[in-house]
């Protein structure tokens, strides 16, 4: 399991290194442009407090109209708007790495290449897809995500416990898309097949990163008061390199279910098979 979690951070190991370096400069200047150059107005002192009444009092909401009156400028929604993006690039990065990951572990391997455990990856699960097919596929998968991102959210707030179920086999979904094994609908149906026999150590490894998030997190917000420099530094830093430790360990999982499908549940005959 160290070794694994060694392999997850260890962003800057993916070809030739160029990528993810360049990837990590980016990102760290997207997150910190929020810090450094807010675009519009970063000033919420005014719907801090407004938030503060409500939740000591719901009703002022309904009484006093409050809920037309809430204190937002037009440049605190450029700002919001500028954080959001932010968030979004850092997501949109996540992904792309585990695209490239899968792309890079194919044409590191070749055919019929045996794994660690000895098994055989099909062949047809070691073809690369093309840079510009990747592109193009994740472009289509942020464009979906935009569209689906406001009634997902309604879902997830009504049915949270089922969402935080389902997280780890979800996460797949990009994975399956973006290595090109499947389409955009047919991947929904793999990454459900594909899971099996790797719920549980899914589960752990995501639980044990976005534990570490929150409690970068932690950090970020008990520095902002004191050393608020250093936190717009620290703070982005976390959250770029959990980023991509997460999209790279979507990448590696992948990889690994393509190699030993079920996590080794089927009998092993069937790795021979291939053989």
């Amino acid at each position: 399991m160290g070794r694994l979690f060694l392999d997850i951070f260890s962003i800057d190991r993916l070809g030739r290194g160029i990528y993810p370096k360049l990837s990590f400069i980016f990102l760290m200047l997207v997150k910190c442009s929020v810090y450094f150059f807010p675009l519009g107005d970063n000033d919420l002192s005014g719907l801090s407090v407004w938030y503060q009444n409500i939740l000591s009092d719901p009703n002022l909401m309904y009484e006093n109209g409050m809920i037309y009156d809430i204190p937002l400028t037009s440049g605190n929604i450029i700002y919001m708007f500028h954080v959001l993006a932010a968030d979004f690039i850092l997501f949109a990065g996540s992904v792309l790495y585990s695209g490239v990951y899968i792309r890079q572990y194919r044409k590191d391997h070749g055919k019929d290449t045996p794994g660690n455990s000895g098994y055989l990856i099909p062949p047809v699960y070691l073809k690369p897809i093309s840079p510009g097919k990747l592109i193009g596929r994740l472009l289509i998968f942020l464009a979906a995500f935009l569209l689906l991102i406001i009634p997902g959210e309604f879902l997830v707030l009504f049915l949270f416990l089922i969402f935080i179920i389902i997280f780890p086999c979800i996460c797949m979904y990009p994975a399956c898309f973006l290595s090109g094994d499947t389409g955009f609908f047919g991947s929904f149906a793999e990454m459900v097949k594909i899971t099996r026999g790797y719920y549980i150590i899914n589960s752990r490894i995501m639980v044990v990163l976005f534990s570490g998030l929150m409690l970068g997190n932690i950090l970020t917000s008990s520095l902002m008061s004191n050393l608020p420099s250093m936190a717009y530094v620290i703070g982005p830093l976390i959250e770029v390199v959990f980023g991509l430790a997460f999209g790279r360990y979507i990448g590696i999982i992948y990889c690994r279910m393509r190699e030993i499908p079920g996590g080794g549940l089927p009998v092993r005959n069937h790795a021979s098979s291939r053989s």
